[in-house]
């Protein structure tokens, strides 16, 4: 998966209109000319992963290293503009032929921000709780924002519980020294619920809900998620490691 902003495929759109309708007198050297645009459109092909058309662009390159020797001032003569364009008219075909192999898809909007899915979700947890969960519960947290993203809402609940279930393994240990009871969801809560001193009411009742609502019936295959069902999931999960996070500080994998 590569993520590219929609201006880089504006730009090598704008590059390819300029050199097509290049003419007499326009520059050739200098930034955001002839030869600098034909350089850019080259980068282009290899970003865009279009081999095809740099192989028909070998004549442009051709044409590009004729131009180069020309003086710094040189400007398009007549017949230099007329190639090309013949250039430039046989590239656009072959360019337009791959293109229709080449899909692109794009992240629509969430209740929950996309960006912040994709690439930055220790925004959406409280300030700092998200670097001290353990490696594994990071990854799954941050598979879970990107199968959201692309909307794939099955897999995220499945990495949503993975990456809470590893936070509350941890969360057992920072608590439970001596005597652990086997490190399984329902377990685990009801040994806190029985210490002399336990966890808030509120986060113990809350994970007893996430594991008889969601945790249990996910391991079921006739068990799905819609985009919502698990945007609110998404919600329940978060809040319950912010709780812990807060309670006890959590061990950096």
């Amino acid at each position: 998966m590569k993520s590219k902003p929609i201006s880089r495929y504006i730009r090598f759109g704008t590059g390819l209109r300029y050199l097509q309708d290049a003419d007499e007198g326009d520059n050739v050297h200098g930034q955001n000319h002839i030869i600098n645009i034909i350089n850019s459109l080259f980068l282009s092909f290899d970003e865009f992963d279009m081999p095809v058309t740099k192989r028909a662009a070998l004549p442009l390159q051709k044409f590009r290293d004729k131009l180069a020797k020309s003086e710094p001032g040189h400007k398009l003569t007549s017949d230099e503009a007329s190639k090309l364009n013949v250039l430039m008219n046989h590239i656009r075909k072959t360019l337009f032929a791959e293109a229709g192999g080449k899909v692109v898809f794009i992240v629509t909007d969430k209740r929950i921000d996309a960006d912040k899915l994709l690439s930055n979700v220790s925004a959406l947890m409280a300030p700092g709780v998200f670097d001290s969960l353990s490696s594994i519960a990071r990854y799954d947290f941050e598979e879970a924002g990107k199968s959201i993203a692309f909307e794939l809402p099955t897999a995220a609940a499945y990495h949503l519980l993975r990456g809470t279930e590893a936070v509350l393994r941890d969360f057992y240990c920072s608590k439970v020294r001596r005597g652990r009871c086997q490190l399984m969801w329902g377990p685990m809560v009801s040994s806190l619920r029985g210490r002399r001193r336990p966890p808030p009411a509120v986060l113990l009742d809350n994970l007893d809900n996430i594991r008889l609502s969601f945790r249990n019936p996910t391991q079921h295959p006739d068990k799905t998620y819609d985009i919502d069902e698990v945007q609110d999931l998404f919600g329940l999960c978060v809040d319950v490691v912010n709780r812990m996070a807060a309670s006890f500080a959590l061990p950096n994998a």
